[in-house]
């Protein structure tokens, strides 16, 4: 689900970008402007849901596995 958002959310911003602009010379200034604030703010929330999504969760997993082989390893000591 996390990979479905991370592609879903810069589609429909970009593609919603380029359809209102559609009639717009390519060329132009506000068109060129107007899809580079697409993209960046695109690239800005796919950063951060790929943080808060994929990231965190698994920092959090890796961080959980780490302290159990510790606790393994104390329980074997004794």
């Amino acid at each position: 689900m996390a990979y479905f958002l991370i592609v879903l959310v810069p589609a429909l911003i970009i593609g919603t970008t380029v359809y209102f602009t559609r009639n717009w010379v390519p060329t132009s200034l506000p068109t060129i402007v107007a899809w580079t604030a697409a993209w960046l703010i695109s690239m800005v929330l796919v950063t951060v849901l790929y943080l808060g999504l994929i990231h965190r969760p698994n920092a959090a997993r890796n961080q959980d596995s780490k302290e159990a082989e510790q606790n393994k390893g104390e329980d074997q000591q004794d």
